[in-house]
């Protein structure tokens, strides 16, 4: 009988592989009838796009930036680049896509969770929310030989991620178009182009500014006029400006939480000082001081485990507030981490608004429900 695990890792390879033969095309080399084939090169080789990778699912915190030669990303349970969370993070790739016939293009995106794709500044595929391994399609009109803004926006939610983008070509006959059977194909790299490779090969044309002629004196000309000197005015105050502050969620009290210094087995903490963004599992950094002294516990006692628990107060959607407190829970899992603690030592879970600390309508009264707690174990 095999394991979960085994069955978990089997799911994932026959995923992989499916996803492996939407991207490759799954009619192998040959071309159908009436379909284009790759035209030659463009006439500048492109690089990639321009990845910006954050961590939060709506691009809180840009984390890493680098060039990525195609979308095509299986990252399954790894980091997709440093810095950045495995789970509730976000991509932005923009650049220049050049369109190397004329007709209708046909847009591909396989993606596990969230993806939005724009060609020429029209958005083509807009499919942001959670959901697993799905295949979407869009289609736009490009001419040929020009180059077009090209941005696609990833986000992921809950472990697996995964974002392929295809195209295909228009077919040089138009009844190829009505076929049931296509071939997409990722975007070749030689056609993708990040913006500063762009802007070095296209750069804007400066235009020449004449110089005016000398001036030549005039004997008539009037003679200057002396400076008058301005009677000095008082300095004027500057209005002080009020900083404005980052609404968050979290516990109102800003008295620490009970010790994590010295942690024991069987103990059950509130960790008062964590913060999030309002709505959202990001931890702001204001809590990063607690969650690094707890993250240094944990290494000193490697033999204890924890258990992170997440609550929401009871204001909205019952349904939102347990996935809220389930995403936060695995924030803080996250976090510590990427400070050094095995993940094996940890799990999370959250019970949304359902195990209130005290009842209430008051702000006051629900911050106290608002609250991350840990049971070592």
């Amino acid at each position: 009988m095999s394991t979960f695990g085994e069955s978990r890792q089997n799911r994932f390879a026959m995923r992989r592989n499916f996803l492996l033969f939407l991207a490759a095309g799954w009619l192998g080399g040959a071309s159908l009838p009436g379909q284009a084939q790759r035209p030659a090169s463009a006439p500048l080789a492109g690089d990639g796009l321009r990845g910006e990778y954050f961590n939060g699912p709506n691009f809180e915190q840009k984390a890493f930036t680098r060039t990525d030669p195609q979308v095509a990303f299986d990252w399954n349970w790894s980091y997709p680049a440093p810095g950045v969370q495995r789970e509730y993070f976000s991509v932005r790739w923009t650049g220049k896509l050049y369109a190397p016939l004329t007709g209708r293009y046909r847009f591909s995106a396989v993606v596990d969770d969230g993806v939005r794709v724009w060609v020429g500044g029209k958005r083509v595929i807009d499919e942001w929310r959670k959901q697993d391994d799905i295949r979407f399609v869009g289609e736009i009109f490009l001419t040929g030989r020009n180059w077009y803004d090209l941005r696609v926006e990833y986000y992921n939610d809950w472990k697996g991620s995964i974002v392929f983008v295809n195209w295909e070509l228009p077919p040089t006959d138009p009844a190829a178009r009505r076929s049931p059977i296509h071939r997409p194909e990722l975007i070749p790299t030689e056609y993708l182009y990040t913006p500063a490779r762009f802007a070095a090969r296209h750069p804007t044309a400066t235009p020449k500014v004449t110089p005016a002629p000398p001036r030549t004196a005039s004997v008539n000309a009037p003679q200057p006029r002396m400076a008058t000197r301005q009677k000095p005015t008082a300095p004027v105050s500057p209005t002080p400006t009020v900083p404005r502050t980052r609404p968050n969620d979290t516990a109102a009290t800003a008295k620490p939480s009970a010790t994590v210094r010295n942690l024991s087995a069987g103990q059950t903490l509130t960790l008062r000082n964590i913060v999030f963004a309002q709505g959202s599992p990001e931890i702001l950094p204001q809590s990063f001081p607690e969650l690094d002294e707890l993250a240094a516990s944990l290494k000193a006692n490697s033999s204890l485990r924890l258990e992170i628990i997440g609550h929401t107060d009871t204001v909205g959607d019952a349904a939102m507030n347990q996935r809220l407190s389930e995403q936060r829970a695995r924030a803080v899992v996250l976090y510590l981490a990427r400070r050094g603690v095995a993940e094996s030592r940890m799990e999370s879970k959250g019970f949304g608004g359902s195990r209130p600390l005290v009842g209430g309508t008051t702000e006051s009264e629900r911050s106290k429900n608002r609250r991350v707690e840990i049971r070592v174990k």
